[in-house]
């Protein structure tokens, strides 16, 4: 039953899924991640699940992605709908006539074909408001765009580096187990010689009963880690994930890392895409007030149309030049003005407030790593000297220089040390995944240049 985990199970074979997401060209983060996205899609069920492989296949179809880009295209037409106010506006009317007195009617005169063109000459500045405000939230959406990107590769990365986590802590279980095995089976046969030695073996069994518990409880993380994985991966999983080591290289995507907490704030700039975002909505917020604003003011219009003319009883062409002055509209304008003036304020406090929270949120990131390293490092030291006297205790037990009280709490301790350890090795390098995303540079090193660091004001 434990060894069905470690079976290999094929690899999936075939092509991914072609890039469906269409990104836009004004954002230069998400262009960067599109540059290499198409060729790993083309090959990222041909080849191990490595965690380059899986975070490119999830940057390509995830749902949460293919929703951002409908947006972004959404906000996109949006500015051809403002633009489009500067244009001449052409539309007929068709209409047929009849009189109640069944006075008989010419054809002409029965349907009636009425052409018109209008062009604004001046608005204000309500077009050009419009205009700018789309725009603005077309950037929004570009940044919530790429905001996404890093969202969804930090939780592939995340899913798969805690598969290799559980995996490793369902291994160091198995090997408790055998550990606990070997004892209960040495005071066995000493229980078997000696009778009064039989609340020993109970001893040991109930430690090996204890271990077999967190055996089940580690298979059972294991076999959600495993469920989680295909969230982000469609094919069939291997039995274990490969390549990290090379991953965390100097070379690879989650090498070279900040190497203060101060030079991670620093990546912090506006063109983080949360920052971004916000940025773009005060710029939207700017917008809406000149619109509002532009309610003052008259508009002026050319009309030109065919039609009917009593005076002359022919259709004649009938040029206009029409303006509209708004004298009192009851304080509507202004009431316009002051409230998109409230949500200018509300759109800079949120800016100030991302700013705040993402310079915070680098700077956790950072310590968590760092703490993680620290911990890696004094606990694999610690548990290299805790597996060394389990094997001392074990010969010294053999030889009735040790008690098995003694050896099964050197067991416990040894297997509490590894533990340890191991959840600190593999924090490690997921705390390299949240720093990368706090700093908006993990999307990127997925599918572009491994290794590189963003530089402040890049």
């Amino acid at each position: 039953m434990l060894n069905m985990i470690y079976q290999k199970r094929p690899t999936s074979s075939g092509h991914g899924p072609l890039l469906r997401v269409r990104f836009c060209a004004g954002c230069k983060q998400v262009w960067q991640v599109l540059g290499s996205l198409a060729m790993a899609g083309l090959t990222a069920h041909a080849t191990a699940q490595t965690l380059p492989a899986v975070v490119s296949q999830a940057l390509q179809a995830y749902p949460s992605i293919l929703s951002a880009s409908a947006k972004t295209a959404a906000a996109r037409s949006d500015i051809a709908r403002a633009r489009s106010a500067h244009y001449p506006q052409l539309g007929v009317t068709a209409t047929a006539n009849t009189y109640a007195s069944s006075t008989p009617l010419t054809p002409s005169q029965r349907l009636t074909w009425s052409p018109t063109t209008r062009l604004n000459l001046w608005s204000g500045g309500k077009i050009e408001a419009d205009t700018q405000r789309s725009e603005a939230l077309t950037r929004a959406a570009e940044s919530q765009q790429a905001n996404t990107l890093e969202d969804v590769a930090q939780q592939a990365a995340e899913a798969y580096l805690n598969w290799a986590k559980t995996a490793d802590l369902y291994n160091l279980a198995v090997r408790n187990v055998n550990s606990h095995r070997e004892t209960l089976e040495d005071i066995r046969k000493i229980a078997e010689v000696d009778k009064g030695r039989r609340v020993d073996y109970e001893q040991a069994l109930v430690r090996m009963e204890n271990a077999t518990l967190t055996l089940q409880q580690r298979k059972s993380d294991f076999s959600q880690a495993i469920q989680r994985m295909t969230r982000y991966w469609s094919g069939p999983l291997d039995a274990r994930p490969t390549g990290l080591d090379e991953v965390v290289s100097n070379v690879g995507p989650l090498g070279r890392m900040p190497l203060t907490m101060a030079g991670a704030m620093d990546m912090v700039s506006n063109d983080l895409p949360v920052i971004a975002q916000a940025l773009a909505q005060v710029q939207a917020a700017e917008a809406a007030v000149r619109m509002a604003k532009g309610q003052h003011w008259p508009t002026v219009d050319v009309a030109i149309s065919r039609q009917a003319a009593t005076a002359t009883s022919r259709e004649e062409v009938l040029t206009q030049l029409q303006l509209n002055a708004p004298l009192y509209s009851g304080g509507s304008t202004s009431a316009a003005v002051e409230a998109a003036q409230g949500q200018l304020k509300s759109a800079q406090f949120a800016l100030d407030e991302a700013r705040l929270v993402a310079r915070e949120k680098a700077a956790l990131a950072w310590q968590e790593w760092a703490s993680a390293q620290s911990r890696s490092i004094t606990g694999n030291a610690q548990s290299d000297v805790g597996d060394k006297l389990v094997e001392s205790y074990r010969q010294q037990f053999r030889v009735a220089r040790r008690s098995l009280l003694e050896l099964l709490n050197m067991q416990a301790d040894a297997f509490g040390y590894r533990s340890s350890a191991r959840t600190a090795f593999h924090d490690e390098r997921i705390a390299r995944v949240r720093l990368l995303a706090s700093t908006g540079d993990l999307a990127r090193r997925f599918t572009s240049e491994p290794g590189l660091v963003v530089q402040p004001g890049r």
